[in-house]
């Protein structure tokens, strides 16, 4: 009878064994995916605070440009102004005209950087930066960029297809001087002249609303940075 209830009590003590074993193992593998999750969770805080990091680099960089090229074309906006009052008032022998005129060659180029917005959609991150009104702020400051651009574009083509051949046939380059003195009577001059300040000034608005999104942005940015 005794060896029977010892037999049993081995038996016993040998299920918990096990039985701690196995706990062991269950805390050990518990212990193991928290530890893992909470070094997914810093890593994935680190790398979102880098790219927060960069947005606001970039935006930074982005509206210093930014404000030269509409400081640039606000002034060229004015020459042209001041040269189509000179038409419309036909004050042909104003000498300002050629030095007028030429505003019509000299552009603005802003060329944004989008290098870290290309950086987070090419590794598929932009899911980790969970605020919404951020991800919204972030795709339409770069979505306008290319509105920006676009608004460029028809004011550089414009240039191309209508105010250099004009140029071209009525100035000379060397010295800015008139090739045919009557030139600035010709209505397609005037027709060039008053297209150019419309398209200009609709580059110019242009530029004003990416700078208010960029500053909308760079606003969220350093709230984000400053929590």
């Amino acid at each position: 009878r005794d060896l029977v209830r010892s037999r049993g009590l081995g038996d016993v003590y040998k299920r918990q064994s096990k039985f701690m074993d196995l706990l062991i193992v269950i805390i050990g593998i518990t212990i193991a995916f928290k530890l893992n999750a909470w070094n997914l969770t810093i890593e994935t805080k680190s790398k979102v605070d880098d790219y927060i990091e960069n947005f606001n680099s970039e935006i930074i960089s982005n509206k210093e440009s930014l404000d030269i090229a509409i400081a640039f074309s606000e002034t060229n906006y004015k020459n042209i102004d001041s040269l189509k009052i000179i038409l419309l008032t036909k004050n042909y022998t104003d000498s300002r005209i050629l030095l007028l005129s030429s505003s019509m060659m000299a552009m603005a180029n802003f060329t944004p950087s989008i290098t870290t917005m290309e950086n987070i959609l090419a590794s598929g991150d932009f899911d980790l930066i969970k605020d919404i009104e951020l991800r919204k702020s972030i795709i339409n400051t770069y979505n306008n960029y290319q509105t920006t651009a676009n608004l460029e574009k028809l004011l550089t083509d414009y240039v191309s297809e209508y105010v250099s051949p004009f140029f071209f046939e009525n100035i000379r380059f060397s010295d800015f001087s008139s090739i045919h003195p009557d030139y600035t009577k010709d209505p397609v001059f005037e027709n060039i002249v008053f297209g150019y300040e419309v398209l200009l000034n609709q580059l110019i608005n242009g530029y004003k609303v990416n700078s208010e999104i960029q500053k909308d942005l760079n606003e969220k940015l350093n709230s984000i940075k400053a929590d």
